[in-house]
């Protein structure tokens, strides 16, 4: 091509022919309608990836609440309760403890 357009070689018609259908047979891409469906397709798989990423953060901070009611109920604080949310769940273990003696109370005088 740099020696045709030079003018040391004359150019092929062929090659030419070839060329010209090739440019031809591409689609015209400044039509509205194309332009639109091709944003809005964009707009969509980009919506695609942040709810991905959205619902994978919200499960991994799901999992990190539950690693820590888990953490909190085995290492025993102390404090016998345990708040999700709003709302309050308060663990009874002393008085299942106490429970637990009275019926082996109950099973030795047998």
């Amino acid at each position: 091509l740099t020696a045709v357009s030079n003018g040391s070689m004359k150019p092929n018609s062929e090659i030419i022919a070839n060329m010209q259908a090739i440019v031809n047979l591409l689609p015209n891409l400044n039509v509205e309608e194309l332009v639109r469906s091709m944003l809005v397709k964009n707009n969509d798989m980009h919506m695609v990836i942040y709810l991905s990423a959205l619902i994978r953060c919200v499960i991994a901070l799901h999992d990190l609440v539950l690693n820590k009611i888990a953490y909190n109920e085995e290492v025993g604080d102390g404090l016998g309760e345990v708040v999700v949310g709003k709302v309050k769940k308060v663990d009874n273990k002393a008085d299942a403890g106490e429970e637990k003696k009275e019926d082996d109370d109950a099973k030795a005088k047998k």
